[in-house]
């Protein structure tokens, strides 16, 4: 049972690692996902051979376990920072893998599979050692990028217009608080074994965990694209950093606009919306504005939170419900529902259009209608 469901697991990665590698138009993200699906194969693979790994490789493959850790925080960071770059310092996440891979060739190393009775195979005390590491190590990189994912969140009314399954990474919080939970399921399952000196079922087993994992790192994955259209900007107007919410941090020491600059440009982007309408794309984003109006993100972002004293989705979502009032004004418009005209004014969801329309009216959308 345990081998058909790891061979389950190894065709989906290696099905997985041939979209990604032909995924179009690239991006570092990809890399980061068919790396780690490499990975998942290797280990998923090891499960259907005929023998144990450490029979003829004494690391075995605990080592590369260590690197999924590492590799949900990159993959993390090539998502929601628009210029990450992997460099040199990326290596010391890979510490462990070389430390315990050094071990495990000097020392005398048993398979899992093995009896775990110390008295019996005392060799089997550095498998329990490596197994808590490997939990730790997950745990705590899945944290951080838990940390990351919620941090960047904050990010999203300066950048984008709307809440969208791209831009939000829910699919990869439901996967980091699935993983986490078959973890602790495991290690319950397997603690009452021991308690007990008895096995109630094989399918405690990593390479299920993994299973499910890859199943939905692929399905989900598929979907995910690059959050934020790379840009070429000088130093001077990106303040040095490539991380959104370090850029958020220093636009203040940038080339301010004087008083009469930012109240041109104020009206000249005001102008800009209400002729061009360009918000009822409901993927309207900043950079979008800032590609067509040709005028360097931070100015605009010191006119949208200075001189409207607003963030970016709070400013762009004002003129959708204008451009909603003035639809249910129109006979044209009598017999479209109000989901439809939400929806063709930039919305994306009705429980949005519902809730940013009474932030901003003070009434729902249909006592809205019914007054007019």
């Amino acid at each position: 049972m345990v081998k058909t469901i790891s061979l389950i697991g190894f065709i989906q990665a290696i099905f997985g690692i041939l979209i990604f590698v032909s995924k179009r138009p690239k991006h570092l993200s990809f890399t980061i996902i068919t790396f780690w699906l490499c990975i998942i194969a290797i280990s998923l693979g090891t499960k259907l051979l005929p023998f144990d790994t450490v029979e003829y490789l004494k690391l075995g493959i605990f080592p590369i376990l260590f690197s999924h850790g590492p590799l949900l925080y990159l993959y993390v960071n090539s998502l929601i920072n628009e210029n990450f770059k992997l460099n040199w310092k990326h290596l010391l996440h890979a510490l462990p893998i070389f430390i315990i891979g050094i071990q495990r060739s000097l020392g005398n190393q048993v398979s899992m599979n093995s009896s775990s009775d110390l008295s019996e195979n005392p060799s089997y005390i550095y498998n329990n050692i490596y197994y808590a590491l490997l939990i730790i190590s997950v745990v705590t990189y899945w944290i951080l990028s838990i940390q990351l994912i919620l941090r960047h969140r904050k990010n999203i009314p300066y950048f984008f217009s709307n809440y969208t399954a791209k831009n939000t990474l829910n699919w990869l919080i439901l996967l980091i608080v699935v993983f986490l939970f078959l973890i602790v399921i495991e290690l319950f399952i397997s603690y009452i074994e021991k308690l007990m000196n008895t096995k109630f079922t094989e399918l405690s087993s990593i390479h299920i965990n993994l299973t499910i994992f890859t199943f939905m790192l692929v399905f989900f994955g598929i979907k995910q694209t690059a959050i934020y259209k790379k840009q070429k900007v000088s130093l001077t107007e990106s303040g040095g950093s490539s991380n959104l919410s370090d850029s958020l941090k220093t636009k203040n020491t940038q080339a301010a606009l004087n008083e009469k600059q930012e109240k041109d440009l104020n009206k000249e982007i005001i102008q800009y919306l209400k002729t061009k309408k360009p918000y009822t794309n409901p993927d309207y984003s900043l950079q979008m504005m800032v590609e067509d109006l040709n005028v360097p993100r931070y100015k605009i972002s010191q006119v949208i939170n200075a001189s409207q004293k607003k963030n970016f989705f709070k400013f762009i979502n004002e003129f959708r419900v204008e451009e909603v009032k003035e639809k249910l004004a129109n006979p044209s418009y009598k017999n479209y529902t109000l989901l439809g005209i939400a929806l063709e004014c930039g919305f994306n969801s009705k429980t949005s259009f519902n809730r940013i329309f009474k932030e901003e009216t003070g009434v729902t959308p249909s006592h809205y209608k019914k007054s007019l």
